[in-house]
């Protein structure tokens, strides 16, 4: 045999081996397979912080559409509030209007002041039977008068040409405003446009509490809408405006209650007017009553202005200009409460992107809902203690109306616990002119959700 050939068949038995040998030495080297294992731990870690991540968005989330609700339901409820007061304040300006206009034409017709001449030349008739008294100040009396007489006559003609004068250019915007109604017109309107308010202060609050980076992806801005806690939505505008606050027009309800509200706002009218213009007499005849008594002129002009007072509230305006009434109903008192003086607040939200949506995914594609509930109400007076007393007998509360009517300027609104039986059924509804998909709780009762809720 060759060289050549004894060559060959060396290396052809020694590939066996050096194989084997290669294979092994792989087998004892571990350098490199750490990275390996960190491949995999990065990979788990960022599957960890994605979850982490979506969990942290998720809640932050759940806490400002929360709070956005919160304090969304309590900006729409503060409106109707401030629609109350203002309800009232209009009844109270209505009433002072009478009394103005009473005060104003007998200070345009000066019945007054045509009668006092007679009074005082009578005075100065009887000024000389008093120089014979027997007593000094009696008989003072016989030079005193005539020299008084004059003083009280120019004052009491200053007087009626002021008032004259300010007749002249108020008078006539007094009458026309009761002419025209345009208190009741004014407050028609505003318990028309009262739910709007509403609704818009609500949602601008909402909105303002949403994101601000509205151009991105996910961050579509926050939405709010008022409910009744019937299920009603509050409309954007129109008659049902006139259901939806609990007030009632005592010319226009067409309940079977109307001749009672509006017998009760022609008492509260008579005696607010009364009130005012006694008021008014008591601050204009200050000077009058303590310098001009003897002419009457105070009395004089109080007896007039309480006639024409009369003769405007029973004559010329027995069936207008009537003060807005409180709804009234056949519940029971709670219930009332719940129909007419409780609140929805809801806010939407749609649904953010979800980081790493191949991995994490939201099966719900409906908009997050969050609610609260408010309620319209007269307050008692603050507590206070008196330093004069020891303590607890000295504690005491501040002296404030609580007439539930529209007479109490005092209507505040606040967050109470959401109970109200109808929000399943309105976080199922979807708002009017809002292009939001509501979730669908799958047909929970009332009682269920109760047992979920947590306000």
């Amino acid at each position: 045999m060759s060289k050549r050939a004894n060559a060959e068949s060396t290396r052809r038995g020694k590939c066996p081996s050096l194989f084997l040998r290669l294979i092994g030495r792989i087998h004892h080297d571990q350098s490199g397979s750490i990275s390996v294992v960190t491949v995999f731990a990065f990979i788990f870690l960022t599957m960890v912080l994605g979850m982490l991540m979506n969990v942290g968005r998720h809640a932050d989330r759940k806490v400002k559409i929360q709070n956005a609700a919160d304090a969304a339901t309590m900006s729409g409820a503060t409106v109707l509030a401030r629609g109350m007061n203002t309800l009232v304040f209009t009844n109270h300006l209505m009433c002072d209007v009478f009394a103005l206009t009473a005060y104003l034409r007998e200070a345009r017709d000066r019945n007054s002041e045509s009668l006092t001449p007679e009074i005082l030349a009578k005075w100065n008739e009887m000024a000389p039977e008093f120089a014979d008294a027997p007593h000094e100040k009696f008989s003072d009396l016989a030079q005193g008068i005539p020299s008084k007489t004059p003083l009280e006559q120019d004052l009491i003609t200053a007087f009626s040409e002021q008032n004259a004068m300010v007749s002249e250019s108020l008078l006539p915007v007094m009458e026309e405003i009761l002419d025209f109604e345009m208190i009741p017109e004014f407050q028609r309107a505003l318990v028309i446009a009262l739910p709007q308010l509403s609704v818009t202060a609500a949602d601008e609050v909402a909105s303002r509490l949403g994101p601000t980076n509205q151009g991105l992806a996910g961050a579509e801005p926050m939405r709010a809408r008022m409910w009744r806690t019937n299920g009603d939505e509050f409309e954007a505008i129109g008659s049902a405006g006139f259901s939806q606050m609990p007030v009632a027009d005592p010319i226009n309800d067409i309940s079977q209650r109307q001749p009672e509200y509006f017998s009760r706002g022609i008492s509260e009218r008579r005696t607010a007017a009364n009130r005012y213009l006694d008021y008014l007499n008591r601050r204009m005849l200050q000077d009058l009553d303590e310098h001009a008594k003897m002419s009457q002129y105070s009395n004089l002009w109080r007896g007039f202005s309480k006639a024409y007072l009369r003769q405007l509230l029973e004559e010329e305006y027995p069936d207008s200009n009537v003060p807005y009434q409180i709804r009234r109903s056949d519940l029971s008192r709670q219930d009332e409460i719940a129909a007419d003086y409780m609140f929805v607040g809801v806010s939407y939200w749609e649904q953010m992107n979800e980081r790493m949506p191949g991995l994490f995914s939201n099966p719900n594609s409906s908009a997050q809902v969050a609610y609260a509930q408010s309620r319209l109400f007269i307050p008692r007076g603050r507590l206070y203690h008196d330093s004069r007393f020891s303590f607890p007998e000295g504690v005491f509360r501040h002296r404030v109306s609580t007439a539930h009517d529209l007479m109490n300027q005092n209507w505040v609104s606040k967050l109470v616990p959401a109970t109200a039986p109808a929000i399943p059924q309105i976080l199922q509804t979807s708002p009017q002119n809002l292009p939001i998909v509501v979730p669908s709780l799958g047909g929970i009762n009332v009682e269920e959700f109760q047992q979920l809720n947590t306000h």
